[in-house]
């Protein structure tokens, strides 16, 4: 073939290859040929962006170059290049690993699992705290032996050819009223051809909603209006024909009917008096006259109920439960053996709740407390003795080495295992028993009795007007103190305020920026006289604050009345730091600027 003589570079073609046209690449192929025809260095080329001019490149037909420079292109390595920006996110974050070189070797430290905290370590504790809990079942009730008997009296009529009654069960809150009458009415529902309900008044809205509430606990049709829930009702139980069923009614907190009319009470009543009616009633409530007061019509027409009241728990029916419940736990054959609470303990506990209500209730709510304060102390020093044991084993060759998740191996043992192992060991016999000491820390919160639970009963008068007092004595201790010189203040040194006096200092101190309007003097001696009721203020012999005592006249005459009224003197009986801690929450500004005494001044 005939060389072209334009001058400029030339390809060569094989002879036997057939001249074709070549075809035009795309722009995109243009595009990268250019940029490969120019950039002779490619460390700054995407691979990616190479790949895909090689791509482009091989649907070209095969064009071989005599350039230097494109020779020589290729012969250069690629780098890869790092993108400029890099998704965080792709790869999802993992805790780094630190490699620690200790005794020579390698090992990796790997972040371990939280361990449990020391209070969720169940202890021996918890079965006794259960038998106290408001939910735990009663089991077999100790004690009311009379009253069992005469409930089992009035319930077997469910089997005799008079099935029908009414009974009346009264008497103060927690004295077991509710749990005897399930129990026993337990026995007798299994019965044949007796049907009983339980309801609980306080759960009823309306008369209508005790009718359908009452057909419903019967397994009859609730949703009717209330005329024909009383037919419904009546037609059961006084049913005109023979009929051998008998139904056992509980209704709990009667009481609270009143408040909804009495007539629905009555009727009830009334059903299960009458001579042809097949319904046992069993009526529970706090006061003891109920029907005394508030149902006279039964009276009036001689249908008077049975009454069986219910009194507070003595000293020994209550720690008689107590300990028939704690030896419920010791294992068989060791009865005789009282866990967790001492005897001694138990004493106090009864006679404290006995003197005050009698209510089974707060015995529980005291032991579950009391059980809870030795249970704390108990973790606290097997968590000591548990640190003490952990300094004392012998270390480890492996210090810095973990274990994965915080698991125990052969390795040095964790505080809280080494304390879970003891606290399990544990028994009904070897654990601490709470002792009088517990016993007096949980009544003394329990009963309230303290001088700071009668101060924070007051109102603001009563508060302003003991602020006032203890104002008007810290005055008069301060103004004997300069003038003796002392470096204590002498008791008989100043004088305890009249009534009088202490009305003029209360309304000085009220009035002063106008911060409480003032009481007038017969409501000022009304407000004395309830404090003086609750024993926070006492009648003053005048020196020193002193209390007055009675006394015996003597044979050779009787001495001075003591002042009443206005000119009697009093002093109080709480502490400056018992009223400062008062002195909060509504009315805190008034108080604090009333015990501070500035407008005595």
């Amino acid at each position: 073939m005939v060389r072209t003589a334009l001058g400029k570079r030339t390809r060569a073609i094989d002879d036997g290859e057939d001249i074709s046209p070549v075809q035009t690449p795309s722009k995109r192929s243009r595009r990268l040929a250019k940029i490969a025809s120019v950039h002779y260095n490619d460390e700054n080329v995407d691979p990616l962006e190479d790949e895909l001019a090689k791509a482009d490149f091989d649907d070209l037909p095969i064009v071989t170059r005599s350039s230097p420079s494109q020779a020589s292109a290729r012969k250069n390595p690629v780098t890869p290049s790092t993108p400029r920006y890099r998704d965080v996110l792709a790869v999802p974050p993992t805790t780094p690993r630190h490699a620690v070189m200790s005794a020579g070797k390698l090992f990796k430290r790997l972040t371990p699992q939280t361990p449990l905290s020391p209070s969720t370590i169940q202890t021996v504790y918890h079965s006794a705290r259960q038998l106290f809990a408001r939910s735990a079942e009663p089991g077999q009730l100790v004690g009311r032996d009379s009253e069992r008997d005469q409930l089992t009296e009035f319930l077997g009529r469910c089997s005799s050819t008079t099935p029908h009654g009414c009974l009346y069960v009264s008497g103060p809150p927690g004295t077991g009223k509710s749990a005897m009458i399930t129990e026993m009415t337990r026995a007798y529902s299994e019965q044949n051809k007796v049907q009983s309900a339980y309801i609980n008044c306080m759960s009823i809205k309306s008369s209508k909603d005790l009718y359908t509430t009452l057909l419903g606990a019967l397994g009859q049709a609730s949703e009717v209006s209330e005329s024909d829930a009383i037919a419904a009702l009546q037609a059961s139980f006084i049913p005109k024909s023979k009929s051998s069923t008998v139904f056992l009614v509980t209704l709990d907190e009667i009481d609270h009917i009143l408040t909804m009319g009495l007539e629905s009470l009555y009727r009830v009543f009334e059903w299960s008096l009458q001579k042809s009616s097949h319904l046992v009633l069993v009526g529970i409530a706090n006061a003891l006259d109920l029907t005394d007061r508030f149902l006279p019509r039964l009276k009036s027409k001689n249908l008077k109920p049975d009454l069986l009241p219910f009194l507070p728990y003595t000293a020994a029916q209550i720690k008689n439960i107590i300990t028939t419940r704690l030896k419920s736990l010791m294992p068989e054959g060791k009865e005789s053996y009282v866990p967790f609470i001492h005897p001694a303990a138990i004493e106090l506990c009864s006679r404290k709740v006995s003197s005050q209500t009698g209510d089974l209730r707060k015995a529980f709510e005291i032991c579950r407390r009391a059980l809870d304060l030795i249970e704390a102390e108990t973790r606290s020093k097997h968590e000591d003795e548990a640190r003490e044991k952990l300094l004392q084993m012998t270390p480890s060759k492996r210090p810095l080495g973990e274990n994965i998740n915080g698991a125990a191996g052969n390795g040095s043992r964790s505080i809280v295992q080494i304390m879970a192992t003891s606290l399990k060991e544990l028994t009904a016999e070897t654990a601490p028993r709470a002792s009088i000491g517990h016993l007096n820390k949980v009544t003394a919160a329990a009963f309230s009795n303290g001088t700071t639970q009668r101060l924070k009963a007051l109102n603001l008068q009563q508060k302003a007007a003991l602020c006032a007092l203890v104002a008007y004595e810290k005055r008069n201790r301060a103004a004997a103190k300069m003038a003796s010189g002392l470096s204590t203040s002498s008791k008989s040194s100043w004088m305890a305020p009249t009534v009088k006096v202490l009305f003029e200092a209360y309304c000085q101190l009220c009035t002063r920026d106008s911060v409480l309007h003032p009481l007038s003097s017969s409501e000022f001696r009304e407000v004395v006289g309830s404090l003086e009721t609750l024993g926070l203020v006492n009648a003053s012999t005048g020196k020193g604050g002193s209390f007055v005592t009675p006394q015996t006249p003597s044979k050779r005459g009787r001495k001075a009345a003591a002042p009443s009224g206005d000119e009697r003197r009093i002093t109080s009986c709480a502490g400056e730091k018992e009223i400062e801690a008062v002195a909060e929450g509504v009315g805190a500004g008034i108080l604090k600027s009333i015990l501070s005494g500035e407008a005595l001044d």
